[in-house]
């Protein structure tokens, strides 16, 4: 059975051993670590991850390498592969987790922040391989044109630190496009997700409107301390929280 790349899966994978080392180096995977991989492909982060000793249990979705992964945890008793999509799976199974890691498919990276944020709680830290561009969105300021609901929820969520770019030689098939690798340490804040999440996205569908006509439905007029009279895109992300 052919292993090529599946366009409709987004599939890119690492073949250069000087980037899948630095990116290993980054994570430092120890004996007593707890790793989810989302999307092992053909194990260029999970071959090294399986030698580090930690224990590892890795989502994948194309059915050619889950099953190939299946057989090979039969040599690994902390390693399992679990076959499905992590859009739609339930987490909770294989977390708590320390380190969450993985080169993220670009036509999914937003539903699987979402996805991320959704379990944060029982995260430590994340490395992530992203497209350049929403790396991007992920730690940009207030006033940007990058600056979003993305933005927003990732700073809010955690501390992000961007480490370096990864050129598209360095994958197979390269991309068309710039990816960045990010350091994501979960943030131990207790909000209710569901209404900051509303919130956020309903002052970003309107981005140039007032955000006293934006959240119009969260605007209870007493409480004149919160800036109702600014844009979705110039405020901080912290701001957002005074609506909670």
């Amino acid at each position: 059975m052919s292993d090529a790349a599946k366009r409709s899966l987004g599939q890119h994978f690492l073949t250069d051993r000087n980037m899948i080392d630095k990116i290993i180096r980054h994570i430092a995977p120890l004996k007593k670590d707890t790793v989810v991989e989302i999307g092992p492909g053909k194990g260029a982060l999970t071959r090294p991850l399986l030698e580090s000793g930690c224990r590892l249990t890795a989502l994948e979705l194309d059915t050619r390498f889950a099953s190939a992964w299946r057989e090979k945890a039969k040599a690994f008793p902390d390693f399992r592969c679990i076959e499905g999509n992590a859009l739609s799976l339930d987490w909770s199974p294989w977390l708590p987790c320390d380190k969450l890691v993985g080169n993220i498919p670009y036509n999914i990276s937003r539903p699987l922040m979402f996805r991320i944020f959704e379990y944060r709680k029982k995260m430590k830290e994340a490395f992530l391989t992203v497209q350049k561009e929403f790396a991007e969105k992920m730690y940009a300021p207030p006033g940007t044109p990058s600056y979003g609901v993305v933005s927003v929820l990732t700073q809010v969520y955690c501390r992000i630190d961007p480490l370096f770019n990864v050129p598209p030689e360095v994958f197979s098939p390269p991309p068309h496009v710039m990816s960045a690798c990010v350091h994501l340490r979960f943030r131990e804040c207790d909000i209710d997700d569901e209404r900051f999440v509303n919130i956020v996205r309903t002052a970003f569908t309107q981005r140039r409107k007032r955000l006293r006509n934006s959240l119009a439905a969260y605007y209870p007029g007493s409480q004149t301390d919160f800036p109702w009279e600014e844009r979705a895109d110039s405020i901080p992300p912290e701001t957002y929280l005074r609506l909670l």
